[in-house]
């Protein structure tokens, strides 16, 4: 069956898609954005396309959002000169004239940086220049201490939109408290850096209409047999024109459906071929407000497939000329490893390949943790997150569309050997390997010491139905919102907890800070006021409110150390170290044991074969 779908995937239609999708945009720059009109036209698009290729049962399926219209932005100098801006979905828009203030210009935006500066009612240039301060965290620092307006750039050397001219955006993640914000060329805040003291105008036209309608697209491709489908797709909202990120993805879907159809070819099982709305921006005033259309599919519109879907292969933005990255559970890793080598002997993979770990920046992690057996493969170059990632600059000009019909001559065989066998692709014993190294440096209890003995069950699992379970209960985020297993962070928390208590006994202060500042978000601390800290803290958890895929590893934000960390500091006007401290770390060491043993009891339960209920989208 491979060969002939194979030989039906063409570079021109995989450019003619890629182009298309490019098309649908709410301003000259681009922007398809979850719920706005442009986005809609494109899913009536897309559906029809999945039509006329012959595919069943399509549906445009509605997922709620919070949209978000790029319309334009600016900043006006006294002087006249403007400078086109962006910004970052989810950012509230300025009154129609705009926001006027005196500038002030800071690098980085911590609190550190802000000691001493006054910003009410200023409009604040920041150089975002830390990876680890982004822009909603010191745009809440900013908004509390009375800034009008930001205006966001990334100065050479900076995290992100380092080529020439980029201008840049992301999903804003931004607090109710923080002001209105733009982004900026690098080269265009290099000279408004000149204009420190004097008066400028913000603009930004981006409506909000909360509680709109997006929609994921899904057709089918019928199967010998009846039952859950296989499951493929890519997102198809974008920044900018997205053409990397993701129309490949989406014209890669496509492309398969396409020649599956040309082949004749019929599947034992039926495969469903989705385009997914909102993977990069679906809802205001979350901390997780990213693969939103995937999430809302497999927790509300398709719990079925939970259970019973054999296999889902997320397309990210493929053919760039870099490796192919697959990104696999434990489980899939032997699997993925053979079809790469087979398409690498075969020419497909001229740039080679690379086995990675499942992300929470990718779809791919929802559907695994909520039971399917999944990988994401891509071709980010390095560089490109770098310079050209959700920038202007990700036009199809940057596709080699040869390379990338290639590329999806490999996904054709990973759905092809699903198709075949799906219980065979799986290899529980590479999940008991995996799970054992990440379990050498937990502390050692009853509980510990349970799963360690349930770890023999994995090698003798053969079939599918064993990884809802494992999904479910294995598939888990540090405090910062990252893949890990449920119980990383917490072993991670006692450790740390026990260390700044031992540096504290030594009269350590210092060292006993560095220590607590590792328990959960607590780094933040250093940068975030007390009260930036405790808003930031609240909704960095699964059970806050819009929480969304984040539920599903019951992210634990750790206690929140403000206090203990800025007495240990020794900064002016707090509470001084005394027998307060000591009592205070010893209590919420405690407790991050009590939350360790928890973890890891669901974990043993999960190998076991418990079935943890899949959490019902909440909004």
């Amino acid at each position: 069956m491979t060969g002939d779908v194979e030989a039906c995937i063409s570079p021109a239609y995989l450019r003619e898609i890629v182009e298309r999708l490019e098309s649908f945009r709410s301003h000259p720059l681009g922007f398809r954005v979850a719920g706005t009109p442009e986005e809609r036209r494109l899913t009536a698009f897309v559906a029809r396309e999945m039509r006329d290729l012959g595919l069943q049962d399509v549906a445009e399926e509605p997922v709620p959002v919070d949209a978000w219209r790029f319309r334009g932005a600016h900043v006006e100098t006294d002087g006249g000169r403007r400078y086109e801006c962006a910004s970052m979905a989810g950012v509230p828009e300025t009154p129609a004239r705009g926001v006027r203030g005196e500038l002030v210009f800071v690098r980085r935006g911590g609190r550190r940086e802000l000691a001493g500066l006054d910003v009410a009612g200023r409009v604040v240039l920041v150089d975002w220049a830390d990876e680890g301060l982004w822009p909603y965290e010191f745009g809440l620092e900013l908004g509390l201490r009375g800034a009008a307006a930001l205006i966001v750039t990334c100065l050479p050397g900076g995290p992100y939109f380092q080529a020439a001219g980029a201008l840049g955006t992301f999903d804003a993640m931004w607090h109710a408290q923080a002001p209105p914000m733009v982004t900026m060329r690098k080269e265009d805040a290099a000279e408004l850096v000149d204009q420190v003291g004097t008066r400028v105008r913000v603009v930004l036209r981006a409506p909000l209409t909360r509680g709109a309608e997006a929609a994921n697209v899904v057709g089918i491709l019928p199967g010998r047999r009846r039952g859950a489908p296989i499951l493929v797709g890519g997102h198809h909202d974008g920044w900018f024109s997205g053409a990397f990120d993701d129309a490949t993805g989406v014209a890669a879907t496509l492309a398969l459906a396409r020649a599956f159809a040309e082949a004749g070819a019929r599947p034992r099982r039926p495969i469903a071929f989705i385009s997914h709305t909102a993977e990069e921006y679906g809802l205001v005033e979350s901390r997780f407000d990213w693969c939103i259309g995937a999430w809302y599919q497999i927790t509300s519109e398709h719990r079925e497939w939970a259970a019973r879907a054999p296999f889902y292969l997320n397309v990210e933005g493929s053919g760039l000329q870099y490796r192919l990255r697959v990104d696999p559970p434990p489980e899939l890793v032997p699997w993925a490893r053979r079809i790469c080598r087979r398409a690498a002997r075969d020419g497909l993979l001229p740039h080679g390949f690379a086995l990675s770990s499942p992300s929470t920046f990718t779809e791919v992690w929802t559907f695994l943790a909520a039971g399917i057996p999944g990988i994401n493969v891509s071709t980010f170059l390095p560089e490109w997150l770098q310079t050209h990632y959700h920038t202007q600059l990700d036009t199809s000009q940057h596709v080699d569309f040869d390379y990338l019909a290639r590329l999806v001559r490999v996904y054709a065989r990973f759905l092809a050997e699903v198709d075949a066998d799906p219980d065979a692709i799986l290899d529980y014993g590479a999940r008991a390997r995996h799970l054992r190294a990440a379990l050498a440096g937990a502390p050692q209890s009853p509980v510990a010491l349970r799963l360690e003995r349930s770890l023999a069950r994995l090698t003798r699992l053969r079939t599918r139905a064993a990884f809802t379970s494992l999904g479910r209960g294995l598939h888990g985020l540090d405090a910062g919102g990252a893949a890990a297993y449920p119980h990383e962070q917490a072993a991670r928390d006692v450790a740390a907890l026990e260390a700044a208590l031992a540096a504290l006994h030594a009269g350590q202060s210092r060292a006993a800070a560095r220590h607590a500042e590792r328990v959960g978000l607590n780094r933040l601390c250093r940068d975030l006021s007390a009260e930036a800290f405790a808003l930031e803290r609240a909704r960095s958890s699964g059970r806050a409110h819009r929480a969304t895929w984040a539920e599903q590893g019951a992210l634990d934000p750790g206690p929140n150390l403000w206090a203990e960390l800025a007495s240990l500091r020794g900064e002016p006007g707090v509470r001084p170290p005394g027998p307060w401290l000591q009592r205070s770390l010893e209590r919420h060491l405690t407790a991050r044991r009590r939350e360790l043993d928890r973890r890891l009891e669901r974990m043993a339960e999960a190998i076991e074969g418990r079935l943890a209920p899949l959490p019902r989208a909440r909004l």
